[in-house]
């Protein structure tokens, strides 16, 4: 064993070491039962005190007047960072030897021991130096705490930290994380290839982009971004789309999505972004509007070429005008809904706008007839089919109005209304209702031409609906039920 005090003058080991128990056994029992494990050594590290949370914490019982190394290397122990030793270590590198040798207390040492029957605990350790009334340097106290599930837990959020941030790294979208002020904490190699730099750490704030712009092209400030306006308002962002500029002055627009991180208590504590790069979306929108802008062309010269040779025909052929007419109305009616379905790329179009257009030219300038025409309903989007459809099928209704119904009077008025019965979503359907008042006695026709078997037909065959055209004598009457999961978009 190191002796500490090697001087002639001494004090005598057994002397020190009873007056340490006598002062410490004055305690009445409450070292006994300390929470935390304690032995204490005297000046030259013989092993005088200890209480039994000690004992359970190294696994054995030291043996009266045991050095403080024997004791504690005889568990194998080691401090975190190295193997645990096998031989037993001089006072100096023990626990209490730099507070025995200098005088100062160590704090928060910790290590790692293999008790006598193989089991390893992590030990969290205080040391303090213990002086007499004059001063004197008598011994040293540790106490020990067990560390042990809090190690553990440490090693598994670390993990998980790890295995996270390679989840993050190995995406192949931008991501990146802010501390609760918006400075960056992380990001991972998709994010620094999308910005096309690696901005710094907890320097860059709210984002790592150069520059950046709105959708429509004017500049954003860096506080006004997705990211900042998420963490200053406390509130989740979807689709937000921007643009972002690299140093190289390349802009790339993206749609980001940002997160926020908030503790167990519902404190935000930061957020995470995500960037998708919508680039090769944009380029196949900017394809597929020329293409959709030169086939709504194409389409709109075609009618009118067919318009045109039509017209050329008709008058060679000496076709009566009345045809002539018919025939236009007709094209007029598909021009107007490829124009309403044009404005939405042919996804849809408004049934509201739709008529709106369809029958515009039969209201009448006179001002005692601005009501000849009333239309009432929902706002419904029909898909491209049921648009030209009911296009066409309004077409042939105010056609035949306008010759010898409602319209073709001042006094008649139609009444068009729409409604959805059935709810939202399969099993609910479109009803049309095509009214006529005011205008010549009705009767039912000899014969149905054209316009009346379209109506009937069209409606019903092509969009799966049920028809219901009544000639009342005080107006035509026309009910359609549509299956709006065929006929809306």
């Amino acid at each position: 064993m190191t002796n500490i005090d090697q001087s002639d003058n001494a004090t005598p080991i057994a002397a020190v070491s009873g007056a340490l128990q006598q002062a410490l056994r004055s305690w009445d029992g409450v070292f006994e039962w300390l929470p935390v494990g304690v032995y204490v050594c005297d000046a030259h590290g013989n092993m005088v005190l200890h209480n039994r949370r000690a004992v359970e914490l190294l696994g054995r019982t030291p043996l009266p007047g045991e050095a403080e190394t024997a004791f504690w290397l005889s568990t194998r122990s080691s401090a975190l960072e190295g193997p645990l030793a096998s031989n037993v270590l001089p006072l100096t590198e023990g626990p209490l030897g730099q507070v025995l040798l200098g005088g100062r207390p160590l704090r928060d040492r910790e290590f790692m021991i293999e008790r006598a029957d193989g089991t390893r605990v992590t030990l969290l350790a205080n040391l303090e130096p213990l002086f007499d009334d004059g001063g004197r340097l008598i011994g040293g106290v540790c106490a020990l705490q067990d560390i042990t599930r809090r190690k553990r837990l440490e090693t598994i959020r670390r993990e998980r930290e790890r295995q996270f941030r390679d989840l993050l790294e190995a995406l192949p979208v931008a991501v990146y994380t802010t501390d609760a002020d918006g400075r960056l904490t992380f990001y991972n190699q998709a994010a620094a290839d999308l910005w096309g730099h690696e901005p710094v750490i907890d320097a860059a704030r709210w984002c790592g982009s150069w520059k950046l712009y709105h959708a429509d092209g004017r500049d954003m400030r860096h506080d006004e971004c997705p990211m900042a306006v998420a963490i200053q308002e406390q509130r989740e962002i979807r689709d937000a789309e921007a643009q972002l500029e690299r140093s190289d002055g390349t802009r790339v627009p993206f749609i980001a999505y940002p997160t926020l991180l908030r503790d167990k208590s519902g404190k935000m504590i930061g957020a995470v972004n995500m960037m998708i790069d919508i680039s090769e979306r944009k380029r196949a929108e900017l394809e597929q509007k020329t293409l959709m802008d030169e086939l709504n062309h194409r389409v709109k010269n075609t009618l009118a070429t067919v318009q045109s040779v039509a017209a050329q025909t008709f008058r060679k052929a000496q076709v009566p005008r009345e045809i002539r007419d018919l025939f236009e109305k007709r094209i007029f009616a598909l021009s107007k809904a490829h124009n309403q379905l044009s404005s939405t790329r042919w996804t849809s179009a408004d049934l509201s706008s739709l008529a709106g257009e369809i029958l515009e030219p039969y209201h009448a300038e006179d001002e005692e007839a601005v009501n000849r025409i009333v239309m009432e309903g929902p706002s419904i989007q029909l898909a491209p089919h049921a648009a030209l459809t009911i296009a066409m099928a309004l077409n042939e209704l105010a056609t035949n109005a306008a010759k010898y119904g409602a319209l073709s009077t001042v006094a008649g008025q139609v009444m068009l209304r729409w409604s959805v019965e059935g709810g939202q979503g399969a099993g609910s359907m479109l009803v049309l209702d095509w009214r006529e008042s005011g205008g010549p006695p009705v009767a039912p026709p000899k014969e149905h031409g054209f316009g009346t078997r379209f109506v009937e037909r069209g409606l019903a065959q092509q969009l799966k609906g049920k028809v219901d055209l009544a000639f009342d004598r005080a107006g035509l009457r026309c009910r359609a039920i549509i299956p709006l999961q065929g006929s809306a978009a």
